[in-house]
């Protein structure tokens, strides 16, 4: 007999969102990295990967069409809850993204009677798309994605209004899609105006000692008065602080790897970040799912 098991398919804006998401699912609400082959994975995730790696394989490829099969960055689970994460950054960001929900979504809603020998199947289906307001705001990053996502294939998918959270103006809901935008003040930003005070939380003379070395080394524009402008620079400083921090760990370490495979943020601190705990406690109503304790 198959088990129902729910899905969260969750598109991240980049690899750094990946990492963050990834550390926060593990760390708030106790998910666990899973290494499956794609027999294991619930029906349809079982058939859709094998399919489309071997249709692409099946194709005459250049070596920069390698990555053009649409596979999860990473894949954690707990319970009966699973979370495929997606690195679906860059100026062709819907078309990955369309290209995937249209070979998966006809297969969920075959899943049950031809499961493909899998000991699981999705009973429910729930995507998350998880972006930066930068300098356009929640509400115009929102309209973005219902205008890029209004349908799939020529059938409704984000069809109906979003929905506000009551308490956490980062994220709305419209039937089973979610989304949430990462922001700083005034409402606009980038993850990283979460990700900073974290840091500053975990070891604050390490971060000054980090903030002096860029700072004699370059010049920030981030009191510029073009808010866009503005903006940007912020968050390439804060990039480059969050990768200084962790290179004694992970040398030559990237972003995503110094968030996702360091300590530069102690485990206490993220989980302590109202902000974080939101997102948590977010993510966890939206899979139906109880925030561990």
């Amino acid at each position: 007999m198959t088990r129902d098991v729910t899905a969260l398919l969750a598109f991240c804006d980049g690899p750094h969102d990946v990492a963050f998401v990834r550390r926060v699912l593990r760390s708030c609400l106790k998910f666990q990295k899973v290494e499956w082959r794609f027999s294991d994975f619930p029906a349809p995730f079982n058939s859709l990967f094998k399919r489309n790696v071997e249709r692409h394989a099946a194709a005459d490829l250049s070596l920069d069409m390698a990555h053009k099969f649409y596979l999860p960055d990473h894949v954690l689970q707990r319970d009966d809850r699973v979370a495929l994460l997606f690195n679906a950054g860059g100026n062709n960001r819907v078309e990955k993204v369309a290209a995937l929900l249209v070979d998966y979504l006809p297969l969920l809603q075959q899943a049950r009677t031809f499961p493909d020998d899998a000991e699981a199947v999705v009973s429910r289906s729930v995507v998350l798309f998880v972006l930066d307001a930068d300098w356009h705001g929640a509400g115009q990053v929102r309209a973005g994605l219902a205008k890029d996502f209004a349908q799939i294939d020529g059938a409704p998918f984000l069809a109906e209004p979003w929905q506000v959270h009551a308490d956490d103006a980062s994220a709305a809901i419209a039937a089973d899609i979610g989304a949430y935008v990462w922001r700083g003040e005034n409402e606009l930003g980038t993850l990283e105006d979460i990700l900073m005070p974290i840091h500053r939380t975990s070891d604050a003379a390490r971060v000054g000692q980090a903030e002096n070395c860029i700072d004699s080394l370059f010049e920030w524009e981030t009191e510029h008065v073009d808010t866009a402008k503005r903006i940007a620079e912020r968050s390439r400083r804060q990039k480059a602080l969050i990768t200084l921090l962790g290179q004694r760990d992970k040398p030559g370490g990237s972003q995503n790897g110094i968030i996702g495979q360091t300590k530069t943020m102690h485990d206490a601190d993220l989980n302590a970040d109202q902000r974080v705990q939101a997102f948590a406690a977010f993510v966890a109503e939206f899979l139906d799912l109880e925030v561990a304790g």
